[in-house]
């Protein structure tokens, strides 16, 4: 059985690892409502620094996961609370701001996020340690090259955080003729508003840290 070069990971696995982060990091949620409104609202340019937080963002925490901090975070209920309604209330404040805007490229209400506002959200995601403490666990516990698999699973995570926002920053994008047109960027920004709250809204519903 032949193994991905460095990582000692059966290439099987890497394609079933690769599948179910594309099933993962393209389906609809935060950070593609907020890559898709940003494209829309100021144009492809203006998602790649979103992109790019969300890719170190998803990177940083499987490293973090890999050497057990994502496990002693979960394992500490007052923490992985703290993180729960820290993110739902961002995501929330978020929604509203998105909601408010009504005409394009309005700065004054909504502006694109930077490296590192992305980046922090993703920290701020109890989803995104979860699903990168459940991967840490699948494909690097116990693992003879611990940290060279740690990097590979890492790099895939970047690249397809990276890749599935751009995909819907284009989208985005791919709509500002049609949306300079009358009040079509407001009811755009109010739909995408209510989609991220509702998002908000059931990831505080879902399943508590530490709950089982």
């Amino acid at each position: 059985m032949s193994n991905v070069w460095l990582s000692g990971l059966p290439t099987e696995q890497f394609f079933a690892l690769v599948t179910l982060l594309v099933v993962g990091t393209f389906t609809p949620g935060p950070n593609t409502t907020i890559a898709a409104v940003t494209g829309a609202n100021f144009g492809m340019r203006a998602t790649l620094p979103h992109s790019l937080g969300v890719s170190i963002g998803f990177a940083s925490i499987v490293a973090l996961c890999a050497a057990g901090v994502g496990a002693l975070i979960l394992a500490s209920p007052w923490l992985a609370t703290l993180i729960h309604v820290a993110g739902v209330i961002y995501l929330l404040w978020l929604a509203a701001r998105i909601a408010r805007s009504t005409t394009l490229s309005e700065k004054q209400v909504l502006r694109p996020m930077t490296v590192w506002q992305s980046a922090a959200l993703q920290y701020a995601n109890i989803k995104a340690w979860m699903l990168s403490l459940a991967v840490a666990a699948s494909y690097m516990a116990g693992a003879p090259s611990t940290l060279h698999r740690a990097a590979l699973v890492s790099a895939v995570f970047a690249t397809l955080g990276f890749v599935s926002n751009g995909f819907y920053g284009v989208l985005g994008a791919s709509l500002r003729r049609w949306l300079a047109h009358g009040n079509r960027v407001a009811w755009f920004n109010r739909i995408m508003g209510l989609a991220l709250g509702l998002t908000a809204l059931w990831i505080a519903m879902g399943a508590r840290p530490g709950s089982h």
